[in-house]
């Protein structure tokens, strides 16, 4: 069975890194870390449809010879319909405290052991992402965190909120992110908001050090965009690592870790 903390939602693009230098692009290697998921039970997370959809699957299956990768289908019919029809999967996952990151145009149905399946081809690239000074955790997926980000007057002129899918003291990784003009990284986003449950809020400057942007059918596009505080606080760097301690406490009690 997967862990808790796999089945939480994670962010498709790192924050603070320069994300290419941790790309892998041996075949070889993206086969070992994808097969590293399957046995390991991992759960992988699915965003499509500008990151307002996803599925929560799982490697079931990595077939080098057959450039085939076979994941479970999700649970619920209408999202599995709706994700064969899209373009851009990001798929998200972390083994390990390791966040692994890779993509897909589409899906396709399959079958596998009697059962319905989705069916991608091995990757070309994938991420894999560990973290060091800042210990980052993902927020759950019955009530992810918000970030209410004010008028910045050049690029944002207009309230505007986004999903955090993780976050560390050091900084959060934000999704479903409408992009306004001029947002890009090395922007500074001024007395952004985050309502922390139980820990009270974090009011912080973010400065946007990656994007991950995705152009689907109807020509919209979408950002996800890794974000770091700027001069924070230490009182607001409290709340935020009490709100990890008890999301972590959280994690380890339904894990049975106590």
């Amino acid at each position: 069975m997967p862990s808790a903390s796999e089945q939480s939602l994670l962010a498709a693009a790192p924050s603070a890194v320069d994300e290419e230098k941790f790309k892998v692009y041996s075949r070889l290697e993206i086969c070992s870390v994808l097969g590293a998921l399957q046995k390991a039970g991992s759960l992988v997370t699915a965003y499509f449809g500008s990151g307002n959809d996803f599925i929560l699957t799982s490697v079931v299956r990595v077939d080098a010879g057959e450039d085939e990768v076979i994941l479970d289908y999700g649970a619920d019919a209408a999202t599995n319909q709706r994700a064969l029809k899209a373009a851009g999967i990001t798929f998200v996952a972390a083994h390990e405290r390791i966040k692994i990151q890779f993509s897909s145009e589409t899906l396709r149905r399959a079958r596998y052991d009697n059962r319905d399946a989705f069916s991608i081809p091995v990757p070309d690239a994938l991420l894999r992402l560990q973290r060091r000074e800042f210990f980052r955790i993902v927020t759950p997926l019955a009530k992810p965190l918000k970030c209410a980000i004010p008028p910045q007057g050049k690029g944002v002129d207009a309230p505007t909120a986004a999903t955090v899918a993780d976050i560390s003291c050091g900084g959060v990784a934000l999704v479903d992110f409408s992009i306004p003009a001029g947002v890009q990284s090395g922007m500074c986003l001024r007395g952004c908001r985050i309502e922390l449950p139980d820990a009270g809020a974090v009011t912080a400057d973010l400065m946007i050090k990656s994007t991950y942007e995705v152009t689907h059918k109807n020509g919209s596009k979408h950002l996800h965009a890794g974000c770091e505080f700027v001069n924070m606080p230490e009182r607001i760097r409290a709340n935020i690592q009490r709100y990890i301690n008890a999301m972590e406490r959280e994690r380890r009690k339904r894990a049975g870790g106590g």
